[in-house]
């Protein structure tokens, strides 16, 4: 349901108020870029609906969630690249205006959705939580793990290794480590570069690692490592983030985030497996943050 409110609400506003004024003001291309925008929402209205049924599983479910996360990027960077920036320019007064049209009719939906939530109705809205009405800036808990087969202190040590993090996490390009507990990331987010900085709050050697952004939106997490044998481990992976924008929503709404997250333990797996030690290693104990 909470994929289902985000789509609805965020056509409903462009479909409402800023595709007619597109249409109707901006030169000879506005009806053409509104009837391409309103035809991908149909679009993805569609394959919302199939994953939404229940009844695809398996390769056909990957797939139709990866034509859905294409077919949302696709949406918002042609918006970005050719809509936007026409309407900035030949609605360039107006902008101020639709803007507050568009957050007024937003809160006028969601109080009307959860109304007839709390009614029973037989709505859109109906199953609808105090979390869907708050979904846009609400945060999200992944909890992964994976047992590797290296000793306890190894998987540590490679873990401190931050600046090779691009070897075995998809979409992060760079990791540059400031000084013993400050890092700055460098990360491809649904096509979006995004960049953040982050502050170790606490790490012991073999145990655990914990950190928070100290810039961009909210992320924190903790990676835990639990010995099994002496030459096999456990690492467990927490982490809280706040997805930001359409494509982030959705794709934190189908669990594209808590699969890369798995994957990247894996690759983490193998890479570490087939290196047999750690390539570096940082020992030193964090107590606190030091930001």
């Amino acid at each position: 349901m909470k994929l289902l409110l985000l789509k609805y609400i965020h056509d409903k506003l462009e479909e409402d108020i800023f595709y007619p004024a597109v249409q109707t003001r901006v030169s000879e291309d506005g009806p053409d870029l509104v009837e391409v925008a309103i035809k991908e929402h149909k679009e993805m209205k569609r394959l919302i609906s199939q994953l939404q049924t229940g009844g695809l599983a398996g390769t056909d479910y990957n797939k139709t969630v990866h034509q859905l996360m294409r077919g949302v990027q696709h949406h918002v960077r042609e918006e970005e690249e050719e809509m936007r920036p026409q309407a900035e320019q030949q609605l360039s007064n107006s902008l101020e205006q639709l803007g507050m049209q568009m957050q007024q009719r937003k809160q006028e939906l969601l109080a009307a959705m959860s109304t007839a939530a709390h009614a029973g109705q037989g709505t859109l809205a109906q199953g609808k939580t105090a979390a869907d009405k708050d979904s846009a800036g609400s945060s999200t808990t992944i909890e992964q793990s994976i047992d590797v087969h290296v000793p306890v202190h190894v998987a540590y040590n490679q873990w401190t290794q931050f600046e090779e993090f691009p070897s075995f996490m998809e979409g992060v390009e760079q990791v540059t480590q400031l000084d013993d507990t400050h890092l700055r990331w460098k990360v491809n987010i649904g096509g979006k570069m995004k960049e953040w900085r982050a502050v170790i709050t606490e790490q012991i050697p073999d145990q655990r690692i914990a950190w928070t952004n100290t810039t961009g939106a909210r992320n924190a997490g903790v990676v835990t490592f639990h010995r099994l044998g002496d030459n096999h481990a456990r690492i467990m992976l927490q982490i809280d983030y706040e997805p930001e924008g359409l494509v982030e929503n959705v794709g934190d709404t189908l669990g594209v985030v808590s699969t890369r997250v798995r994957d990247d333990l894996e690759r983490f797996k193998a890479f570490i497996e087939s290196q047999g030690a750690a390539t570096g290693a940082w020992r030193g104990t964090v107590k606190q943050a030091r930001t």
